[in-house]
Parts: structure tokens; sequence; C-alpha cells
């Protein structure tokens, strides 16, 4: 039974093979079929030598005996196996010589139906090749699509041209250019004439080097210019030769413009940092600021007594003896998060300088302090003057108080040497218009001291002038005191006066000669003042002392420690004042010496 069921298997793979689809699988049945015909059992016994047709029909495959078929039912399986594969291989058979047949008529005496299966079979294959394709520009349309998205999304416009630069194709040009107005014409029919040698050079260097060409241009339009980035990539075919360049053309207008606005904004913010600076430094001022451990973190300026203070603290920059005040008012901002104001000074002696400061807070968004900005504004020109102002007016009492008190006394010697208001007054108007004229002379030089040569030639002028040839004046420069100017002052007044009323000025023919001198006979320095009258009319000594007396002889000897000497001779009046240098020169009192250093 098993070697009729072989069979029929060989049977059933020996039709597949003859009518079933596919060359290989009809070789692979075909194959299956012969080896399992012989492997099998039945071929041999059947070939065996004196067997019978009972005993090989229902041989066991494999089996080593024979069984001898004693049942009709099994006889009659068997022949109904048999007569299944016998069938089998009888349509396969007949299937096999008819397709020979219709082959060999084909070829032999019906030509044309053997070219129409092979034009059925070449349709076949065109028919699929066009498939194929069909779905490759399916999917090529597809990508072209969103291409064209994709570059109208982000201002990119794609060209190709060919080798002549004549354009073939474009997606997604510009909005004032059309497809059809570009593909088959070149640059020099498209381009301004501005950007066309720059864009054609470039192309023409990509086709000749066969290397990417990246480049900028600028293209002028009526209402505002438009600037593009330009890549042109050299293309090859199949055949690896050139077949043009692809180009893509990127807008980069809005990055320009805003590179231009950025430009033109730091241009106008460094003009407007360079006058704010300039205003500052014109102004003396300073800005700054700290992180919360009082650490510079910025200046406006790095022009300052010390140079650069970024990255210090005020502890390395500021006097340990004003360091106090200063960190104090700093540090009552941060914990109290409001501005103060304070002058402070910073320095010793004529290097300490006076600063109005200003401190505001620097506060985060959620109210932390990040640190302080402070306004510095250089104040010590204005204190100078303040103090300068202090000591002109100490200054100023006192010379209104010994001026008043030179008057008083003027006004009562004079009264007492007045016999009548009629010469009072003009003398008394003659003395005072003296002492004014030698406190011109102090005023005019800040009260820091009057030249002896100035002195003499004011006083002589209110009655001679003292460049007249009847008057010669001679000596060396000597800075008289405020106070030796007057009691001096008076006294050559009334000299000069005494001239013109009896002496050398009484006529027309007396001169007069005044000279001073410096000498230094022992420890002390001397100014021995002399005044000698000559020409005048003949004179004899006084029988009584008068004011100009009284004022040449006491007062200078009381308020300079003069030696005074008056010599009546016939030719004239000598006066020889001798004087100690150190009683007439100013001398350095505090407030003077303050005076001097805030001027």
């Amino acid at each position: 039974m098993i070697g009729i069921a072989e069979l029929g298997t060989v049977a059933a793979l020996t039709l597949f093979a003859v009518v079933g689809r596919g060359r290989s699988a009809r070789l692979i049945s075909l194959f299956a079929a012969a080896v399992i015909l012989l492997t099998s059992d039945v071929l041999w016994q059947i070939a065996g030598i004196g067997m019978t047709a009972a005993q090989v029909l229902p041989g066991a495959a494999g089996g080593a005996n024979v069984t001898i078929v004693t049942s009709g039912q099994e006889v009659l399986v068997a022949l109904a196996t048999a007569a299944a594969a016998g069938s089998g291989l009888a349509i396969a058979a007949t299937v096999a010589l008819h397709r020979y047949t219709a082959y060999r008529a084909a070829k032999r005496g019906n030509p044309d139906t053997l070219k129409a299966t092979r034009a059925e079979a070449r349709n076949k294959r065109l028919l699929g090749i066009l498939q194929r394709e069909h779905e490759k520009l399916k999917s090529v349309r597809e990508m072209h699509r969103y291409m064209e998205l994709a570059t109208r999304n982000s201002q990119i416009t794609v060209l190709f041209q060919d080798v002549d630069l004549r354009y073939q194709w474009v997606i997604n040009p510009r909005p004032f250019l059309i497809p059809e107005d570009i593909v088959g014409k070149t640059d020099e029919e498209i381009l301004p004439s501005a950007v066309r040698p720059l864009v054609v050079g470039h192309k023409t260097r990509a086709l000749q080097t066969g290397t990417t060409q990246t480049f900028e241009i600028e293209i002028p339009g009526n209402d505002e210019r438009a600037w593009f980035r330009m890549d042109v990539v050299p293309i090859t075919n199949e055949a690896n030769k050139l077949a043009g360049v692809v180009c893509t053309a990127i807008d980069i207008s809005r990055s320009k413009r805003l590179d231009m606005m950025r430009t033109d904004l730091s241009r106008r913010l460094a003009e407007t940092l360079q006058r704010f600076n300039l205003a500052l430094r014109s102004e003396k001022i300073m800005v700054f600021s700290q992180d919360t451990n009082l650490r510079y973190t910025w200046a406006n300026s790095d022009e300052t007594q010390i140079g650069s203070i970024i990255g210090r603290t005020d502890e390395e920059v500021v006097p340990a003896a004003d360091l106090t005040a200063i960190a104090d008012l700093k540090r009552r901002v941060i914990e109290t998060k409001r501005p103060l104001s304070g002058e402070i000074g910073v320095g010793e002696g004529m290097d300490r300088r006076w600063y109005d400061l200003h401190i505001e807070p620097n506060l985060k968004p959620d109210g932390t302090v990040l640190g302080i900005t402070c306004a510095s504004i250089d104040i010590t020109h204005r204190k100078r003057n303040e103090e300068q102002m202090r000591l002109v007016m100490r200054e100023l009492t006192h010379r209104t108080k010994n001026l008043l008190t030179v008057v008083i006394a003027i006004a009562r010697q004079t009264s007492t040497q007045a016999s009548t208001v009629e010469a009072f007054v003009p003398a008394l108007i003659a003395r005072l218009r003296a002492l004014s004229a030698a406190q011109d002379l102090i005023v005019a030089d800040e009260w820091a001291g009057v030249d002896i040569g100035d002195l003499v030639r004011v006083l002589i002028g209110q009655f001679i002038p003292p460049h007249s040839s009847r008057v010669r004046i001679s000596g060396p420069s000597v800075i008289l005191s405020p106070e030796a100017s007057q009691n001096l002052g008076l006294a050559i007044h009334e000299l000069a006066a005494n001239a013109v009323q009896y002496g050398a000025f009484a006529n027309a023919k007396g001169s007069l000669d005044v000279a001073w001198t410096v000498y230094q006979p022992g420890d002390t320095e001397m100014l021995k003042f002399t005044w000698t009258e000559v020409g005048g009319p003949a004179v004899s000594e006084p029988t009584r002392r008068g004011f100009g007396m009284t004022v040449i002889e006491r007062n200078l000897s009381r308020a300079l420690r003069a030696e005074v000497n008056l010599d009546f001779t016939p030719s004239g009046l000598v006066a020889t004042m001798t004087l100690p240098l150190e009683g007439i020169v100013p001398f350095a009192s505090p407030d003077r010496t303050m005076l001097a250093q805030a001027s």
C-alpha cells in the first residue's frame, strides 16, 4: 500500500511539473518526483526476477519480507490506487504531449502563433516596466511638490542651467519672475547689468573648476533692495560628464536689513555713549556699579587717581581713614533698598578730593538686591571755593576792622590838628584817599601783599606824575604786608603832601629822590627807606609837630618798629626810615596759608 501511495505522489509531482507555472517550481517538482521514484521499493520489486503481481503490489516500502495478498478488500484498494496513479501519469503525459505538439506545430507550420506568443510576452514585460516607471514618476512628482512647498516657505529658489548657462527649470521663482519667462534664457537676458558679471563669473568658475561657489549678491529694486546668498553646484550625468549647474538662491534680505539696523543702532549707541562719557568727564562725574560685597563690576572710565578699579573692593581703593563713612553709606542702601546721597572726602592735605555721591540699589524682579549703582560728582573745586570764601570773609572782616580803626585814628588826629571845619575836611579827604589807594593795591593782590615800588608811585602820583623828570624812584622789589602797606602808605602820603606845600614841589625847580635798600647788619634783615628833597624853598625845622609828623614818627615806630630820622637841611627835607624786614613782609598765618592753597 505504501508503494502505491509513493507512485501516486510521483504522478502528482509530475503533473505539476508539466502544467504548473514558473520554471523554477516546475523543475523542483520534476526533481522531487524523480527522487521519490528512484528510492521506492516498488520500482525495484517490479524489476525483480520471478515476482508475481500479487507479491509486488502490496509490498511495504523498504520492508525485508513481502506479504501475500489474502484479502479481497486490500486487492481492491491496491487496484484503485494503482488506477489513480495510472490516470495521473496518463494525464501528465497527455498534457506534455499536447504542449510539445503545439510547440512543434508553431515552430514548423504556424509562425504567426509563435510571433503572437512572443509579442504577448514582450508586451507583458513592457507593461511591467511602464508600471515601475510610473511608480517612479509618481514618487518624483511627490518629491517635487514637497520641494516646492519647502522652498516656498523658506524663501529659497532652485534653478538648473546647462553648460551654456541656459535655464532649464526653476522652482519657487521670485514674485517678479515667471518660469515661462526664465526657461530657455541666459543670465545676460534676465539679470540686471549691475550684478551680471558677479553671478556669471561664479557660475563659470564652478563649471571650470568643478567646485561649489558660494557668494552674496545685492539686487536693486524699485521699492527696496534684496540680498541673496547663492550656492552654485556643478552637476554631472551618468557618464560622469558635466551637465550644468544647480543654483540655490536664499533670500537673506531680512537678515541683512536686521544686520544693517543692528550696525546702525550700534553706531548710534557708541556715539551716544561717547557723548555721555564726554559729558560725564567734562563735569567730573563718574558712574560705577558694585556687587553686594562692594566689589567694582563696571565703571564708565578708568581715569581715576589709582587707575582702573574694576574687580577691586573699597578696602583696596579708599583710604582707611575714609573707608568707614563710605562703606556705611553703601551698606545702608543695600539693607534698606532705598537710594541715598552724601558728600564724602577722600585723601589728605592738598590731595584730598570731595565727592557728591548718589547711590541707587540694583534689584532683581523679585526684589533681591544685586548690588548698587553710584554716581560720583567731583565737588573738590566747589568745596575749595567755599573754604576760600569763608577765609576771605574772615580776612575781610579782619581788614575792615583794622581799616575802620585807622580811619577813626586819622579822623581824630586830623580834627585835633585842624582849627576849623574848612581845614579839617580837605585834610581828612586827602588822607582817606591815600588810605584808599593803598587799600586798592592790597585788594588787587588778594591781600597777599603790595610791592613797595607800586605803593610809592601810586601815592606820589596823587600830587605829581611819578614819571616826571622831577621824581626819581629806585630800589629792589620788596613785598609789604597789608598792615605795613597801610602804615607806610600814610607816611608816604604825608611826606608827599608836605613836599607840595612846603618842600621840593612848592616851586618849579625842586626834585625828589626816593630810594630803598635791603641790608643785614646782624641777624635781622633791615629795610632802609630814604626820602630826599632838593631844590625847593629853604626849609627849617618846624616848631611844632603836626599830624604828618605824628604819623611819620610815632605811628611808624609803634606799628612797624621803625627808626625815623627827619633832617631839615637848607637844601630840603631828608627823611630816613629803617624797619625790620620781618615786620613788614607778609607772614604765613593759618588763614592766609589756607587762603593761598584754596586759590
